[in-house]
């Protein structure tokens, strides 16, 4: 009796796992009948300062500090804000997508220079490939990270970015992360950071703040803005057929 007791425990459990674990990969269709997100992500309120740090206690100094405030620090700036407010480097996603478009993105590039990251932003599919392209003439150890609840957790991957060399390195993304990070374990300013998408409705907002994604299916959607230092924002909008929708996300302290 305990063991029947026990198998039905299990069967109703692994039921209950399905729509989980078998979630269904996007599905690529032409869009004849597509709407247009528009819109603006703006930050209000003062913008926090960049975050300093003194390169004296980093090796490779006669690199970085060719990349510095001219006092020996580093300033990394997490906040790009225009003069009108606009929030650039935030990442637009419509979450969720079953099928549309074709999904053709290639796995991101990081240019290294003197001791720093570029761009700040960027977006990854699971199982691509990042590609590390050095310019210093200094090694540089790419420690990339999954970020869960705002705190460090698995390690993706560690390698060493040889002087003057590319580093290209698949990246599998923890089930049911979204957020990656890297930073160099050599030089702790030096961070980029990607969001994982799994489907092409995405953009990332520019510098006046502005973004677009175009051939939505006809549908009710969630949108979700993300920056790392930022709470995500979200949306729920309808599009109908060859509509323009406007989508406005507010961030501030």
């Amino acid at each position: 009796m305990k063991i029947k007791t026990v198998m039905i425990t299990i069967w109703a459990v692994a039921v209950w796992l399905v729509p989980f674990s078998a979630a269904r990969a996007y599905e690529e269709k032409t869009v004849t009948d597509g709407g247009t997100i528009t819109g603006k992500v703006i930050f209000k309120g003062p913008v926090p300062p960049p975050r300093p740090f003194g390169l004296i206690v980093y090796p490779d100094m006669e690199v970085c500090e060719r990349n510095s405030d001219g006092k020996g620090h580093r300033l990394l700036q997490d906040f790009t804000v225009s003069k009108d407010g606009g929030f650039q480097d935030v990442v637009v996603v419509v979450e969720e997508v079953g099928q549309g478009k074709p999904f053709p993105l290639s796995g991101p590039t990081i240019a290294i220079k003197d001791c720093s990251f570029s761009p700040f932003m960027s977006v990854i599919r699971d199982r691509q490939s990042m590609t590390f392209q050095n310019r210093d003439g200094v090694i540089h150890d790419i420690q990339t990270y999954a970020i869960e609840e705002t705190k460090r957790g698995d390690r993706i991957f560690d390698r060493a970015a040889l002087p003057d060399s590319t580093l290209t390195q698949e990246v599998r993304v923890p089930k049911g992360q979204k957020i990656v990070w890297t930073q160099c374990g050599k030089h702790s300013f030096m961070q980029t950071w990607f969001y994982a998408v799994d489907n092409p409705y995405y953009a990332i907002t520019s510098e006046a703040g502005g973004f677009s994604i175009r051939d939505l299916p006809p549908g009710r959607y969630r949108v979700t803005a993300w920056h790392p230092f930022m709470k995500l924002r979200e949306q729920t909008i309808e599009i109908s057929a060859h509509s323009q929708t406007v989508v406005n996300f507010e961030f501030g302290k």
